[in-house]
C-alpha cells in the first residue's frame, strides 16, 4: 500500500528507540533490581520457578539455566553498521556475552545473507520447513510460519517470563498491539514496536513570517495566505517568481510521518488516503471516500491559484531537499526531526529560522493524524527449539544493559559505554526493538526538567546524556553546531508540536496485507495516483473521481475489501 515512509522517518525511529550503548539509543528509569527480577506472579528475586525438570525450562524472567541454552537465528552480511570493536562478531559482544552471564543463554549463527536476498532466503527456508530456532519477521511471512505450523505458541512464555520491565513497555501498547501478533487467542510471535509522536506537522520560516508581518498558520486557508504573501513579497529574496508557496510528492500522500507530503491536509476534510478505516462497522479503503474528491478539489485550486508547487508530480526528493535548503521555500511538511534541507538551510544562511506547529487544524481545532501501525515486526521461535521461553529471559537481560535498567544493567551499561561505546543495539542476541508508546515525549520532558535544573546528571533515561549536552550547546551557541541545532529543534520544538493537546489520533481498520493485494494493489495504486495527480493538475476534471472508485473496485478492490474484513474478522 501506498505508506511511503521516507528514509528520515527510519532515521528518527533509529534516533528515538533503542540505538547502542553510549549513543543517544533508548534508556528508562531504573525499576530496582529488587523489582526487576521478580517473576511473572511477583515471586522474589532469584527464586526457581515452574522448573521443568524433564527439560531443564525455567519459567521466570531472570533464573539462570545450569547448562547453556544456545539458540540459532540468521544475520545479515552487511555488519557496517554495528560498531562491533575490534575481534567482537555478531555472536560474540558486550550484549551477548551479558546475556549469557545473566541467563546463561547463548547464541550462534544458521546463516548469513546478503540483505538483499533475506526475504527469498526465508521463503526458502520455511519451504523447506528448516529454520532458524529464532526470526524476527514481517507480517507476511509471519502467517506463513503459522500457517505451516513451524513456529511455538509463545503465549506462556511471554506471560511467565517477560520482565516487569518490558512489561511496562509493552503494556503502553495494549492489545492494539497484541492482536497482530494473536492466532484463536493465542501469542504465536512476540512483537517489536514502533512508538508513537512521530507524524509529519508544519514547519515555517519564522524570519519569512515577520518579514511579512504574519503569524504561524493554523489553518488551510492561513497556509495558503502564508504562502501567497511568501511568494509575492519574496522575504528570501529569491527573485520575482522564484519563490515556491507549498511543494508536494508525486503522490500527494505518503503515510504516516512523510515529509512533502499533503496527508494531514487531507484530513481537515475527514480524508485518510492510503489507509484502511473504519466505517459503517468494518473496513473501508480510505482513498475512495467522498471526503477525499472535497480534499482534492481543493488542491486542485491551490495549483490552479499557484499556491501548490507547478512541478511537484516531476520533482525528485532530492529537487525538494534543494528548495528548503536554498531558501526558495518556507513551508514544508515532515516529521519532528524536521524536513529534508531545513538543516542545511540553517547552516547555508544563519539569518534562517524555522518554528513548527500542528497545522492545519480542522474546524473544530483538531489536529488529525492518522495512527501509526505499532508493530515493527514480529519474533517467532522454532517449534524445534526446546526452550522458547528462553528467547524471553534473553530478551529481558539484553533490555536491562541496552537501558540500563536494575543494579546488574546499570553497572552493565556504564561498562558498555567504556568497553563498546556506540555498539548498536541490534547486535544483540534477539534483534527485537521494545521501545515504550510514549518515548518521544518521555525523552523530551526528561531534558526540559534536566535544563531547567541545570543539571545533566538530572537526566533519567541515561542513554540521552549526549542529547542534553546537544541542546544546551545550541541554546548557548545557537545554529554554530548542525548536530546541535537538529537535536535542540527535534527534542523540543518538533516532539512539542508531535504531542500537542489538540492531536486526534484516528484509528487505523487495518494494517498489513491480503492475498490478492499481491497480484493487483500495484495497478491499482497506479490507477489512483494517475487519477489523484491529473485532478489536481487541472488534466481531469473533479468529477472523474466518482468514475474512478467504481474502476477501482472493479479492478480487485472490492475484492480486497473482502478480504481485509476477513482478516479482521480473523484477527478477534
Amino acid at each position: 500500500m501506498k505508506k511511503r515512509i521516507l528514509t528520515a522517518m527510519l532515521a528518527a525511529v533509529m534516533l528515538l528507540g533503542v540505538v547502542s550503548c553510549g549513543n543517544e539509543g533508548g534508556t528508562s528509569a531504573d525499576n530496582g533490581s529488587s523489582e526487576s527480577t521478580a517473576d511473572a506472579s511477583g515471586a522474589a528475586s532469584g527464586e526457581r520457578t515452574g522448573t521443568c525438570e524433564d527439560t531443564g525450562c525455567v519459567w521466570d524472567p531472570y533464573t539462570p539455566y545450569e547448562e547453556t541454552v544456545v539458540f540459532t537465528k540468521g544475520a545479515s552480511t552487511d555488519t557496517s553498521w554495528t560498531n562491533l570493536p575490534e575481534g567482537d562478531t555478531l555472536t560474540d559482544n558486550f550484549y551477548t556475552r551479558y546475556v549469557k552471564e545473566q541467563v546463561n543463554v547463548g547464541v550462534e549463527l544458521a546463516w548469513t545473507v546478503d540483505p538483499n536476498n533475506a526475504k527469498q532466503k526465508n521463503a526458502l527456508a520455511i519451504a523447506s520447513g528448516e529454520i532458524p530456532d529464532v526470526m524476527v519477521v514481517d507480517r507476511q511471512t509471519f502467517q506463513q510460519l503459522v500457517d505451516n505450523d513451524l513456529v511455538w505458541d509463545m503465549t506462556d512464555a511471554y506471560e511467565k517470563c517477560i520482565s516487569p520491565f518490558l512489561k511496562e513497555q509493552y503494556d503502553q501498547y495494549g492489545e492494539n498491539l497484541f492482536k497482530h501478533v494473536r492466532v484463536d487467542g493465542r501469542m504465536m510471535g512476540v512483537p517489536g514496536t514502533k512508538i508513537t509522536d512521530l507524524h509529519s506537522i508544519l514547519w515555517v520560516r519564522q524570519d519569512w513570517l515577520d518579514k511579512v508581518g504574519m503569524e504561524f498558520p493554523q489553518t488551510i486557508d492561513e497556509i495558503k495566505s502564508v504562502a501567497k504573501a511568501f511568494i509575492e513579497q519574496d522575504p528570501g529574496g529569491n527573485g520575482e517568481g522564484k519563490t515556491i508557496g507549498l511543494t508536494a510528492t508525486d503522490t500527494l500522500y505518503g503515510g504516516y510521518g512523510s515529509e512533502f507530503t499533503l496527508d494531514t491536509f487531507f484530513a481537515v476534510y475527514g480524508a485518510y488516503p492510503g489507509q484502511w478505516i473504519e466505517k459503517d462497522g468494518g473496513a473501508a479503503y480510505g482513498s475512495i471516500q467522498p471526503e477525499v474528491k472535497e480534499a482534492l478539489a481543493e488542491f486542485a485550486q491551490m495549483y490552479k491559484d499557484g499556491i501548490l508547487d507547478k512541478e511537484f508530480a516531476v520533482r525528485k526528493s532530492t529537487d525538494r531537499a534543494a528548495l528548503v535548503s536554498s531558501g526558495q521555500i518556507g513551508i514544508a511538511v515532515g516529521g519532528m526531526w524536521s524536513p529534508s534541507g531545513v538543516l542545511d538551510s540553517v547552516m547555508n544562511n544563519p539569518e534562517a529560522d524555522w518554528t513548527v506547529g500542528p497545522s492545519p487544524l480542522d474546524e473544530n481545532g483538531k489536529y488529525k493524524v492518522m495512527e501509526n501501525d505499532p508493530l515493527a515486526s514480529i519474533l517467532v521461535v522454532s517449534k524445534k527449539f526446546e526452550h522458547p521461553e528462553a528467547i524471553i529471559k534473553a530478551l529481558n537481560a539484553q533490555y536491562d544493559v541496552i537501558r540500563g535498567n536494575g543494579e546488574s544493567g546499570s553497572a552493565a551499561y556504564d561498562e558498555c559505554m567504556v568497553d563498546s561505546p556506540g555498539l548498536h543495539y541490534m547486535v544483540s542476541p534477539v534483534e527485537l526493538d521494545v521501545s515504550p508508546n510514549f518515548y518521544a515525549k518521555e525523552i523530551h520532558d526528561d531534558i526540559v526538567q534536566a535544563l531547567e535544573k541545570d543539571d545533566r546528571e538530572a537526566m533519567q533515561i541515561r542513554a540521552f546524556k549526549s542529547v542534553y549536552d546537544m541542546v544546551k550547546k545550541d541554546i548557548e551557541y545557537p545554529k554554530t553546531d548542525k548536530t546541535a541545532y537538529q537535536e535542540h529543534m527535534q527534542r523540543i520544538y518538533g516532539t512539542e508540536a508531535t504531542t500537542a493537546e489538540c492531536t486526534e489520533d484516528i484509528p487505523c481498520a487495518f494494517f498489513g496485507t491480503t492475498p490478492t493485494m499481491s497480484t493487483k494493489w500495484a495497478a491499482l495504486e497506479k490507477l489512483e495516483t494517475e487519477t489523484f495527480v491529473k485532478i489536481v493538475m487541472g488534466e481531469k476534471s473533479i468529477d472523474e473521481f466518482d468514475a474512478f472508485v467504481d474502476q477501482w473496485l472493479k479492478m480487485g478492490g472490492q475484492e480486497i475489501t473482502d478480504e481485509v474484513n476477513d482478516s479482521i474478522s480473523n484477527q478477534q
